[in-house]
């Protein structure tokens, strides 16, 4: 191939750079998904420790 054509086919367009209000919404959704993630994370660990919780009241009884 030529460096045409694999120019043409790998073309990457520029990112604009965005405007505040914009800026803002973005670093809100990212906030959203950031905290998702972690009240996910939180509920398996909780859900972890009270199963370990219960497996040990079980082997002691």
């Amino acid at each position: 191939m030529r460096y045409k054509e694999i120019m043409e086919k790998h073309s990457v367009a520029p990112i604009k750079p965005l405007n505040p209000s914009q800026a803002r919404i973005e670093a809100l959704k990212k906030q959203k998904e950031r905290a998702k993630s972690a009240l996910d994370a939180e509920r398996k660990r909780q859900k972890v420790s009270k199963a370990q919780e219960n497996l040990r009241k079980a082997v002691s009884a």
